[in-house]
């Protein structure tokens, strides 16, 4: 009988010893890897600086790293999952050691002055989601070894100095969802490598060098919802299916050297576009009419392309209107379709420079939006009276309308312009004097009306 409760009891208590080593041994993994997590911020944190008192002040031994300001741990194993440094005045460089940190979701390090090369070591970090590095001083290009992060959903490297090709590994990154590339130096080619990203949804890559052309493989990619691409070296057409992605809300393709014309019978998914930029590119054919459909739009611009003929504009459905640059073109019409912005009750820009336009300017021009800071018509065939009622514009800080058959005076209330900065009336048939007015306009910083047949004094 006693050998019986021996054996029980020993079963019990071996059972127990089990259970013992067994937390002891997960406790000792977790506090391995605390003290991993430890000594990796430690070693980042020699290698950055920040002003006194500053974020990194609490990273020091008073404090589990845990509570530190900028580190997020998760609740289980208690491991960082999480750096939220963004906007602190951060200098220095990034430690290789940031690769230790192996339970890693979420980088950023936004709105910083860091510079050197970003740690390949980053590639170890096979958890991480997102990757936020935008406005540093980053150089080195992007490693290579980035594409070994297959759960990466956001990768933000906009306004560093990096330089160099986009990686072809990158394509592996099936999950990218944000790719924000903007002002960073890079060259080479980008849609072979991201053309099968359909999870994209936004893409920042405008004031790079990168070549090529846009794939109709684009229309693959149904998730996009803007596609900024402006001040590159991309060439070729582009895509008719790039209009047609049903979620696309902005197009930014602007100083590029696309070619070819616009088929007029391409459908057009209207609801959601807000923004379409085509400037400065070699855009040929008539000009685009249908694009007028697109009613939504808060900016529109098509300037310094090709497009030809004579043109018929409405914009009264355009209410959300902001910023219109029709500029460049040599468009033929009638000016008095300026009077369909009306309704346009945000309008900030309105460029219409370098075209054919004719007649008068309509009277109506005084129901413009007074948000209105910008109104070029430059180099234009108008003529008539300047309307009075342009006076009504009273946040107007630019004001160009050289070059064109104005007649009569300059009005009087020209002087209402409190924030005018840019004025000029060259090369016009203005006639009479300069009204007094004009020396109310005390931001004015430049002021031009020569070549007009004014007379009198300078007030």
């Amino acid at each position: 009988m006693k050998t019986v409760k021996t054996k029980i009891v020993c079963l019990f208590l071996a059972t127990i010893l089990q259970h013992v080593r067994v937390t002891f041994s997960l406790d000792s993994a977790d506090n391995r890897g605390n003290e991993t997590d430890h000594s990796a911020l430690l070693a980042m944190k020699r290698q950055l600086a920040d002003h006194p008192g500053g974020i990194l002040s609490s990273w020091n031994h008073s404090l589990h790293h845990c509570n530190w300001a900028g580190v997020i741990c998760g609740h289980k194993h208690r491991r960082v999952i999480g750096l939220e440094l963004y906007s602190s005045g951060l200098s220095g460089t990034i430690s290789p050691f940031i690769g230790n940190l192996s339970f890693l979701q979420r980088i950023n390090l936004d709105d910083n002055s860091l510079s050197g090369p970003i740690p390949q070591e980053i590639g170890r970090l096979f958890r991480l989601k997102v990757l936020l590095l935008r406005n540093n001083t980053l150089v080195g290009g992007i490693p290579a070894n980035l594409s070994r992060c297959v759960n990466l959903q956001s990768l933000a490297l906009g306004g560093s100095k990096l330089g160099g090709n986009v990686p072809i590994g990158l394509q592996s990154l099936s999950k990218l969802t944000q790719l924000d590339f903007f002002e960073c130096n890079l060259t080479g080619p980008l849609f072979n490598i991201i053309q099968n990203l359909t999870s994209l949804q936004l893409i920042y890559a405008d004031y790079n060098a990168f070549i090529g052309t846009i794939p109709d493989s684009i229309a693959n990619m149904k998730n996009l919802t803007i596609v900024g691409l402006g001040e590159n070296l991309l060439t070729g057409r582009i895509p008719p299916s790039i209009f047609n992605l049903s979620s696309l809300q902005g197009l930014e393709l602007t100083i590029n050297q696309f070619e070819g014309s616009i088929p007029r019978d391409m459908h057009l998914n209207l609801p959601k576009k807000q923004v379409l930029n085509l400037n400065g590119n070699f855009l040929t054919g008539p000009f685009p009419i249908h694009f007028l459909n697109l009613t939504n739009l808060i900016s529109f611009g098509l300037s310094s392309n090709k497009f030809t003929g004579r043109v018929s504009l409405n914009f009264r459905k355009f209410q959300h209107l902001i910023d219109l640059d029709l500029s460049g073109m040599n468009l033929r019409g009638d000016i008095k379709f300026i009077s369909t912005l009306a309704n346009c009750s945000n309008m900030r820009s309105l460029e219409l420079q370098g075209n054919k336009f004719t007649g008068s300017l309509p009277k109506t021009i005084a129901n413009l939006s007074t948000t209105l800071n910008s109104f070029n018509v430059e180099e234009n065939q108008i003529g008539g009276d300047i309307p009075a009622g342009i006076s009504n514009l009273i946040n107007l800080n630019l004001l160009f309308m050289s070059d064109n058959e104005f007649t009569g005076t300059i009005p009087n209330k020209l002087g209402n312009f409190q924030k005018l900065e840019r004025f000029a009336l060259i090369s016009n048939k203005l006639t009479g004097i300069i009204p007094n007015s004009l020396g109310n306009l005390s931001r004015m910083s430049e002021l031009y009306l020569q070549d007009n047949k004014l007379h009198g004094s300078i007030p």
